[in-house]
C-alpha cells in the first residue's frame, strides 16, 4: 500500500503539471501513454497466440496527435476537414492502414486482424479524444476540462478502495474482478459527483473574484450549471468503474494480473489508465454537448 500511495502521489504531480503547461508537453505524455498502453495492450495478445500489426498500431498513436495539432491549419486550407474531426480521421486511417496490411498478407488471419484494430479503439481512441480537450475555447475551460478527466476517476478509484476495504461485503463482478464490491462502487460514485461540483465551483467563485482573466474567460465561454456537473460525474464515475473492469477482462482473458510493473503497486501504464480513459469519454462529449 506505502508503494503505491507514493507512486500516484508522484503520478498526480506529474499530470497536475501536463494539465498547468498543457501545448506540446501534455501532447507528449499523452502520446507517451498512448504508445505505451498500446504496446502493453499488444503484449497481453500476443501472449496467448495472437499476432497483431504492432506498427500500425503505434504508427496510428503518432497520426492522432499529429491530426490534433494540425487540424486547424488544415481546416483553413482544405475546407473538406471542417466535416470530420482529428480523432475520427486518425482513426479511420489507422484501421485503413491495418485492414490493408493484413489482407496484403494473403492470409486468414481473423486474430491478427482484431488484436491490431482492438487497441486503435482501447486505448488508442479514447487517447486522442482526450488531447482534444486542450483546444476548448478557453484556457480556465480546458483546463477545467483536463481536471475532471484525469481525476474523477482516480478519486473515484481512491474512495472504492478504501471503503470497499473497510465495508465491502457484495462482490460487484466476481468472474473479472474479485476485489470489487458495491459498497465500494457506491462510494466511489458518490466521491465523483463531489468532485465533479467541487471544482467548477471552485473556478467559478474563489478563482474567478481572486483572478480577473479566469472571470473574463468564464464570461467569454460561460460554464454549464452545477447540476449538469453533478451529472457528468455521476456519468463520467460509472464509465470510470466500467473501464477498470473492461481492462480486468482483457487481463483474465490474456491470462495476466497486470498489463506491466512501470508503476510499482499500480502495474502497467494502462492499469493506472484504464478508468482515466472511460472518464475522458464522459468529458469530451459532456463539453461538445454544452457547446464548449
Amino acid at each position: 500500500m506505502f508503494k503505491r500511495v507514493i507512486t500516484a502521489a508522484i503520478l498526480i504531480i506529474i499530470m497536475s503539471l501536463a494539465i498547468w503547461f498543457q501545448g506540446w508537453p501534455l501532447r507528449a505524455l499523452l502520446l507517451l501513454s498512448m504508445l505505451m498502453s498500446t504496446s502493453e495492450m499488444y503484449k497481453a495478445f500476443r501472449r496467448i497466440g495472437y499476432d497483431p500489426v504492432r506498427w500500425a498500431g503505434y504508427a496510428y498513436c503518432v497520426l492522432a496527435v499529429l491530426a490534433q495539432v494540425y487540424y486547424s491549419q488544415l481546416t483553413e486550407k482544405v475546407g473538406v476537414f471542417q466535416s470530420i474531426s482529428p480523432p475520427m480521421f486518425a482513426l479511420i486511417a489507422g484501421l485503413l492502414l491495418a485492414m490493408t496490411v493484413i489482407i496484403l498478407k494473403g492470409k486468414v488471419a481473423f486474430d491478427s486482424l482484431m488484436s491490431t484494430v482492438f487497441p486503435m479503439l482501447y486505448p488508442g481512441l479514447f487517447f486522442s479524444l482526450i488531447i482534444t480537450l486542450q483546444d476548448l475555447p478557453t484556457r480556465v475551460v480546458s483546463t477545467l476540462a483536463l481536471i475532471l478527466t484525469f481525476f474523477i476517476a482516480s478519486v473515484n478509484d481512491t474512495f472504492a478502495l478504501f471503503v470497499g476495504i473497510k465495508f465491502g461485503r457484495h462482490k460487484l463482478a466476481p468472474e473479472i474482478s474479485p476485489k470489487k464490491s458495491w459498497e465500494g462502487s457506491i462510494a466511489g460514485l458518490i466521491s465523483s459527483v463531489g468532485f465533479a461540483v467541487l471544482v467548477p465551483w471552485i473556478a467559478k467563485h474563489p478563482v474567478a473574484h481572486a483572478f480577473p482573466e479566469v472571470a473574463r474567460q468564464l464570461e467569454i465561454a460561460p460554464l454549464p450549471p452545477l447540476w449538469a456537473f453533478a451529472v457528468l460525474g455521476l456519468i463520467a464515475g460509472a464509465l470510470s468503474q466500467i473501464g477498470d473492469l473492461v481492462a480486468s477482462l482483457v487481463k483474465r482473458h490474456c491470462g495476466i494480473k497486470d498489463f506491466g510493473t512501470i508503476f510499482p503497486g499500480h502495474g502497467g501504464m494502462l492499469d493506472r489508465m484504464d478508468g482515466i480513459l472511460f472518464c475522458g469519454v464522459a468529458c469530451y462529449v459532456f463539453f461538445k454537448i454544452a457547446g464548449l
